[in-house]
């Protein structure tokens, strides 16, 4: 039988600290996307009315990834990854939540 840790300061700070960050991190991906869907909606609709053509939507973006580099985009989702404790069940859980109900 397995017993579970004491339940002590240090173990609920390092329960409840993981999964809080988690439920933030969900509700914000989970706003970014809806805000993404909006944006990508919008963009259609004017390029269906003929407000906008797809060259005008294209040209921008293609700038946008062709000024940065490839190392310096991902050297620095690595630096911001490396915050999160996303090896961690609680954060885990506290993503899917954050995610799904927030």
């Amino acid at each position: 039988m397995v017993l579970p840790p004491s339940l002590n300061t240090t173990f609920v700070v390092a329960v409840i600290i993981p999964l809080v960050l988690g439920l933030l991190v969900g509700i914000v991906i989970k706003s970014l996307l809806k805000v993404g869907i909006a944006i990508a909606i919008i963009i259609l609709i004017l390029i269906a009315v003929g407000a906008l053509s797809p060259d005008q939507v294209i040209k921008p973006l293609e700038g946008l990834f062709s000024s940065a580099s490839p190392s310096s985009l991902e050297s620095k989702a690595k630096e911001i990854a490396g915050y999160l404790p996303y090896s961690s069940l609680a954060f885990l859980i506290g993503l899917a939540i954050g995610f799904f109900k927030g």
